[in-house]
């Protein structure tokens, strides 16, 4: 998830605006204990971040303890979109706290159906059902086999071929992984299944034709005939870059 970023404070310049403020060396000689404790016991993937130690986080502002001050662009890497510590949110997390009921998972609770409801009534027409779960890893797992699931039930054992983007990342599972588009996170698995497929993503910029054409010549490149997917899995928003899919193709 990016290139290692060296620990070695470094003095910058001075930011003091309405939005940011940059007042120490970057990252702080202070933070280095923590940084060097995550480093000795987080993997490598960990490290594509700025080394900037978080302390708190309010709406979309990030602080560190020695009077820095940052924007906070990414949203918590898409996890806070509501802002950190929206406090209609962080009042509901006391609220359930308190209530003495903190994990039910399979089993039945009034929080639980309150909750799929909720969702099932944000969903487009059709899709009345929901299923929670953990992580975006997980939910990917789960669609990529219910997709298949209904391919093999509608039609037969070809109708497998899940189709993902260049660039796509979905999580650090088999499926995710094969699904997603990050090259460097496939190695791993040296036999792919060959049903799973990329196909270039439409930005208009990494690839220049945003024709849908492109999803099509894909398929046939990968030898599989359009009544074999059984799903297609796009982020039309790609965080990681990020690049955003002209809505004429999505359609």
């Amino acid at each position: 998830m990016g290139k290692e970023f060296s620990t070695t404070p470094r003095q910058v310049p001075r930011v003091e605006t309405k939005f940011r403020r940059i007042v120490t060396p970057l990252p702080h000689p202070d933070s280095l204990p923590t940084l060097e404790k995550l480093r000795q016991f987080e993997p490598l993937s960990m490290r594509g971040q700025p080394p900037l130690v978080w302390d708190r986080a309010e709406d979309i502002f990030v602080y560190d303890k020695h009077g820095n001050k940052w924007l906070d662009w990414s949203s918590g890497v898409l996890v806070a979109s509501a802002g950190h510590g929206a406090p209609a949110v962080r009042q509901a997390i006391i609220d359930q706290v308190s209530s003495g009921l903190l994990h039910n998972y399979v089993f039945p609770s009034e929080e639980r159906a309150e909750l799929a409801e909720r969702l099932a009534g944000l969903a487009p027409e059709g899709l009345n059902k929901v299923f929670l779960l953990t992580t975006g890893s997980e939910a990917t797992e789960c669609a990529i086999k219910l997709a298949r699931a209904h391919g093999i039930k509608v039609g037969g054992k070809k109708k497998i071929g899940i189709i993902g983007y260049e660039r796509g990342f979905h999580g650090r599972t088999l499926g995710a992984q094969q699904a997603g588009g990050m090259a460097g996170q496939k190695s791993w698995i040296v036999n792919l299944d060959p049903a799973i497929v990329n196909a270039p993503f439409p930005d208009g910029y990494w690839q220049q034709e945003t024709r849908f054409e492109t999803f099509l010549a894909a398929i046939d490149r990968a030898g599989l005939e359009p009544g074999e997917i059984a799903g297609v899995l796009m982020e039309t928003y790609q965080g990681v870059r990020p690049d955003v899919a002209p809505v004429e193709y999505v359609r």
